[in-house]
């Protein structure tokens, strides 16, 4: 059975057509045929930054008719027997290695077509085939937005379907028929084709024998005629089968999950009934100077000076809402309602109504955020379904000289770091040649794995191992100190490459955290910071950037802001590196 490329597009005309398109790529939306078990990988496209502020960043300031087309939605795949030959009507498997191999190719042909007009490439692997959603604006060589220069007209849609064709031809995947009625169909109702309604077969336009035909000659002309609606209905098919299977399985659970669901709703209620509550209390006060509420719980200024306030085992340091503990129970924090917590070791409430008592400002405005703040992450631990368990990709040793050369000479990494780290299996290299980056959680176990392609001037290939839980897990290494030591300093970045760009930059002379989260949801909670002194948001220098920062700053609210002299982290190492390569090679002539 021939295996066929599909390429379809859907232009995009404004900002509310580009936001619902968004929702669906995300999975912000819900999507009823999409496994939410599964992962999907961003091939292209940084995965902090909304799509809309991408289009605009694009655009720029040039004026925009009101019958422009903003940009481009293309769906990219081919026939379901491709992804899985031993089992074509198997909806939802897929062999891995066929996939990357798709991947890449679609990835490549995007780069060398599009250019920096691609924004984003989003690869669903949650429905019944695998495919790719990108993203194109299409800026003409003068600059202007100018669709009629990339998508007009059928003669240009069918080069594109042609040269799309051309690219994937090396993984066995032939062009569709020029012509046929399938060819130029649009991603919108390509997929209403695929999962919202049956496929009728049109018997009128199906080609008649000809005079003297063979009926093995004719049998093949109704064969290739019939392709693409066979294809569709058996996608319909293996989609409904596995709804069927999966409406099944949730039947089981459905009855402890929907216990546990109650009991959180009844917890929600409770919550927000006490919120309510606080916010009447929120009115009386606020914005209390450190220095008087340490004198209202009975401690002594310092003769020396320095704002420190001393009494009850407890040499506490205020700076401006900021306090630390040098005394027999170390610890810091920020704000009226901490102190309290921290020296009368109270819980909030209590430390509410004792400030209630003895000030008369609205400060619980800020208790209160953080009160429902620290209440919804103890929600958030429930789990209620069972997630697949996490297998590490497999290591290739054989690839690993290209991985270290790529992260040593082209990243200009540490050749010791990065030998120590690969020793401990916390980096290594599949067999595709990605760095893979081991992800754990605070306590060292692993939970999933970031991969960067490695191959190539370009290097497009980046994203997550499936059954990652980007929530529960992150690339992270512990530099300086001895063993024993607490760490005092964490430094938050979006990347592994990131974290390991600035630990050669920063050094051992302290007990560093370098931590990678792409953006603050992704974060451990709050209060794995609670005992750190230093926490610093060292992210790219750029809007983007300043963005993350500012969230985090929320989250954690004495975390400082530390910019990249250069656009990131490992750029500004790599011209550290080049400049002192330069002076030894000087000295040494």
């Amino acid at each position: 059975m021939a295996t066929y490329a599909i390429c379809r597009i859907q232009k995009i005309k404004n900002w509310g057509e580009l936001g619902s398109s968004s929702q669906h790529t995300t999975r912000e939306r819900y999507t009823p045929n999409a496994d939410d078990s599964v992962q999907n990988i961003r091939l292209i496209g940084a995965s902090d930054v909304a799509l809309e502020t991408l289009f605009k960043d694009k655009i720029g300031a040039q004026t925009i008719r009101s019958n422009a087309v903003l940009g481009v939605e293309m769906l990219l795949s081919a026939s379901p027997q491709y992804f899985r030959p031993d089992d074509p009507s198997q909806a939802g498997a897929y062999n891995k290695e066929l996939v990357d191999e798709f991947a890449v190719a679609s990835t490549n042909w995007l780069l060398e077509r599009y250019q920096g007009n691609v924004v984003r490439a989003e690869l669903h692997l949650d429905e019944a085939t695998p495919h790719i959603h990108a993203y194109i604006v299409p800026i003409d060589n003068r600059n202007r937005l100018n669709s009629r220069a990339f998508f007009n007209g059928r003669q240009q849609l069918s080069e594109m379907q042609d040269s799309f064709a051309d690219a994937v031809k090396h993984l066995r995947i032939e062009r569709g028929v020029k012509g046929s009625k399938a060819t130029h169909t649009s991603v919108k109702k390509y997929y209403a084709e695929v999962n919202q309604k049956s496929e009728n077969i049109n018997f009128e336009d199906l080609p008649q024998p000809t005079k003297n035909q063979s009926a093995f000659i004719y049998r093949d002309e109704l064969k290739q005629a019939l392709q693409s609606n066979l294809d569709t209905i058996n996608s319909q098919l293996a989609d409904r089968a596995r709804i069927l299977k999966e409406k099944g399985e949730l039947a089981e659970t459905a009855l402890s999950s929907e216990r546990e669901r109650q009991k959180l709703e009844q917890r929600v209620k409770m919550l927000e009934q006490e919120v309510i509550s606080l916010r009447t209390q929120a009115e009386l006060l606020r914005d209390l100077p450190l220095d008087d509420v340490a004198y209202q719980l009975g401690l002594f200024l310092d003769k020396k000076g320095n704002n420190r306030w001393r009494g009850n085992n407890h040499i506490i340091s205020i700076v401006d809402t900021k306090f630390y503990d040098f005394g027999a129970n170390q610890k810091g924090g920020g704000g009226a309602i901490d102190l309290v917590m921290h020296v009368n070791q109270c819980n909030f409430k209590d430390a509410l109504q004792w400030l209630a008592e003895r000030f008369n400002s609205q400060e619980i405005a800020k208790a209160v955020t953080h009160h429902i703040r620290t209440q919804t992450e103890e929600i958030s631990k429930y789990n209620l379904t069972a997630s697949n368990k996490f297998t590490p990709p497999s290591a290739d040793n054989s690839h690993w000289r290209e991985v270290q050369r790529y992260l040593t000479k082209s990243r200009k990494l540490s050749e010791p770091l990065i030998q120590v780290l690969h020793t401990n299996n916390l980096i290594y290299a599949d067999k595709n040649a990605n760095a893979v980056f081991i992800m754990r959680n605070l306590a060292g176990e692993t939970t999933g794995a970031y991969l960067r392609g490695t191959i190539g001037s370009r290097n497009p290939f980046m994203g997550f191992a499936p059954d990652t839980k980007r929530t529960a897990g992150w690339f992270h290494l512990t530099i300086g100190g001895q063993a024993s030591d607490p760490i005092t300093r964490a430094v938050l970045v979006k990347s592994p490459i990131e974290a390991l760009s600035i630990a050669s930059l920063m050094g051992n002379s302290e007990k560093t955290l370098y931590l990678a989260a792409d953006c603050a949801r992704s974060l451990p909670t709050s209060e794995s910071f609670r005992n750190i002194p230093t926490i610093i948001a060292a992210y790219d220098n750029d809007p983007a950037g300043d963005e993350i920062s500012k969230q985090i700053k929320e989250l954690i609210p004495h975390a400082t802001r530390l910019r990249p002299k250069a656009k990131d982290w490992n750029e500004q190492l790599e011209k550290q590196t080049t400049t002192q390569t330069k002076k030894q090679k000087q000295l040494e002539h």
